[in-house]
């Protein structure tokens, strides 16, 4: 809006040099205000009557009449202009005193921010992050536009780890070079504070990843990873020892780590996209430690499944696909037991195991606080009051906007 005033005000001013140019130049030329009848009189005021030849007074009066209303014009533009020109410095005079008000209000500004404590001048760079899982190394985003400011806050947001904490990282060979020094810099300000990595691989990762993660794996406690192929991955993953969070979004992912059972054995928090429920129980498995699990799941295979327990899985959220299959945790309930669980979210797998679920609830006997229903799950008021009956304090929720009766037990 401000750039708007200003291209007004200059088209204004431009307007009015215009206008006084041209009057100006009008000006220039000299008027002619004698006449035969001026000179007569001049010096014989007696015969300043006397009519010349081809040219009358009437004429000369009709004339000088045009004269003076142009002049009476020029004189009203020019009273219009210097009208113009008042209002315009009084504008002037206003915007110069904003802008100094401005400028005096930011020095004020910045000697604040010099008092202000590093504690506290920390504490407000992380309210200034985006608000993304994780964070990609960007001139015009913080945390790097923080370092961009000033000397102090350079120093500040470079001396504060929880700046540096979330990355994500695209691993290829195209233009590693600048890219991974860009990467190294960045989790070198996180001073051995833990790590949340999103990792983007596109071909044979292996030994860049060892390059550039080696001296911080220990620190990755958080690490989203998504790779079509890696060669030996205990040579990768084998030092992961803080990690406890992993989320891998295709189940290709998922086979190639499988073999590998140590990197499994710390995670209490995963979400993962597995396409059987052979691997499902394979995955629970492998991490005796997991408390929370969440499983896009495309479940299309139904085999007869050992019976298994886990004893401290306490959240599980499943979400089907029915276009896949429409009865994906058929024979699962059957075989799991989950004493523990005490949140369990349930979307689109369309046929719902009822009876397979119920006998779930008897022989787990788990203090379930929290089972919803989303999208398309086959439920009826009855089964669901029936689940009440088995675990007394449970809350039933359906989140289906197609389903409005009866939502809540």
């Amino acid at each position: 809006m401000q750039t708007v005033n200003w291209n007004a005000n200059i088209s204004a001013v431009s307007g009015i040099i215009s206008t006084m140019q041209n009057m100006l130049h009008s000006q220039a030329t000299v008027l002619d205000l004698e006449t035969l009848y001026s000179r007569a009189a001049f010096f014989n005021p007696n015969h300043c009557a006397i009519e010349l030849k081809d040219q009358s007074i009437n004429t000369i009066i009709t004339e000088r009449q045009q004269q003076l209303d142009t002049v009476l014009h020029e004189i009203s533009d020019l009273e219009t202009i210097m009208d113009g020109i008042q209002n315009l410095r009084q504008q002037l005079v206003e915007k110069k005193n904003k802008i100094i008000e401005s400028v005096n209000l930011h020095k004020r500004l910045r000697l604040v921010l010099w008092r202000v404590p590093t504690e506290i001048l920390s504490h407000i760079f992380i309210f200034c992050l985006p608000e993304d899982k994780y964070l990609s190394p960007a001139s015009r985003l913080s945390p790097i536009l923080l370092t961009r400011i000033c000397r102090r806050w350079r120093e500040v947001a470079a001396g504060t780890p929880s700046l540096w904490c979330r990355l994500r990282l695209a691993v290829e060979h195209n233009d590693w070079q600048k890219r991974a020094f860009c990467y190294d810099a960045w989790l070198k300000r996180t001073l051995g504070h833990p790590l949340s990595l999103s990792l983007r691989c596109y071909d044979n990762w292996t030994p860049l990843a060892r390059s550039l993660l080696q001296p911080y794996i220990h620190q990755v406690s958080s690490l989203d990873i998504d790779f079509q192929r890696v060669e030996r991955p205990e040579s990768v993953f084998k030092d992961f020892s803080a990690l406890q969070e992993l989320i891998i979004p295709n189940h290709n992912t998922f086979k190639l780590l499988s073999s590998f059972a140590p990197f499994w054995a710390h995670l209490t928090k995963v979400e993962i996209s597995i396409d059987t429920q052979c691997a499902f129980l394979h995955l629970l498995r492998l991490c005796p430690n997991l408390s929370s699990l969440t499983n896009h799941m495309g479940f299309f295979k139904q085999k007869s499944l050992k019976p298994f327990t886990h004893a401290k899985l306490q959240s599980l959220h499943l979400y089907g696909n029915p276009w896949i299959s429409r009865d994906p945790l058929l024979g699962m309930f059957r075989a799991l037991s989950l004493p523990n669980l005490r949140v369990l979210d349930v979307w689109n797998t369309s046929m719902w195991p009822h009876e397979e679920f119920t006998t779930f609830l008897a022989r787990s006997a788990c203090p379930l606080e929290s089972l919803v229903f989303g999208g398309i799950v086959t439920t009826t008021v009855e089964e669901r009051a029936e689940y009440v009956a088995l675990v007394p304090f449970l809350k039933v929720v359906v989140r289906n906007p197609s389903r409005t009766i009866n939502p809540i037990i």
